[in-house]
């Protein structure tokens, strides 16, 4: 069996509070997932600009990662 599977297979058997609280979990994953997304991006960017400027203040690069 897919994992896909394996939890349709335990969710036909969860209680509707504990439905709740995996969907709002379930959200809260992706929500995390996409910021992570987007930090790895700022900071490959904040990385190009100190390739291309040959160096970069601290407090420029936490802005630019937004720190």
């Amino acid at each position: 069996m897919t994992i896909k599977e394996l939890l349709i297979q335990e969710l036909d058997d969860a209680s509707d509070p504990l439905l709740i609280e995996l969907l709002d979990f379930l959200q809260f994953l992706k929500a995390k997932q996409a910021e992570d997304t987007a930090d790895v991006l700022a900071a490959r960017q904040a990385l190009a600009s100190v390739a291309v400027e040959g160096t970069v203040a601290w407090e420029n690069l936490k802005a630019d990662v937004g720190l």
